[in-house]
């Protein structure tokens, strides 16, 4: 039988241990880098080393400059729902109509 000790010392190094790959896995579900959006008015906004797979508003960006190491989607709803309208891939950048959604995912995802 395990002594309470041995028992709260497996426990804390379980703990450790799951911090540890929870900790590495979120930091590898990022868009590492600064993808700059412009809106019609000429005004920008950075977003930077944002999380993948999620849909952001950006609320009729028409051009967007991607410094990150992911795709960049982009949709005219703000949802990301249906097909993106645009894809920006790592250093690339793109024009187009007012979009209002965009998901990152990693360039090995395509």
């Amino acid at each position: 039988m395990f002594s309470l000790k041995r028992l709260a010392r497996l426990g804390v190094t379980a703990t450790a241990a799951t911090a540890l790959v929870v900790g590495l896995s979120a930091s590898a579900e990022a868009a590492n880098g600064t993808l700059t959006l412009r809106y019609p008015n000429g005004n920008t906004i950075d977003v930077t080393n944002r999380a993948n797979f999620i849909c952001f508003g950006i609320q009729g960006a028409v051009e967007v400059v991607n410094r990150t190491d992911a795709n960049a989607f982009l949709y005219a709803d703000g949802t990301c729902s249906g097909l993106a309208t645009a894809v920006v891939p790592p250093n690339g950048s793109s024009n187009f109509s007012p979009q209002n959604g965009l998901v990152f995912r990693p360039v090995a995802d395509d």
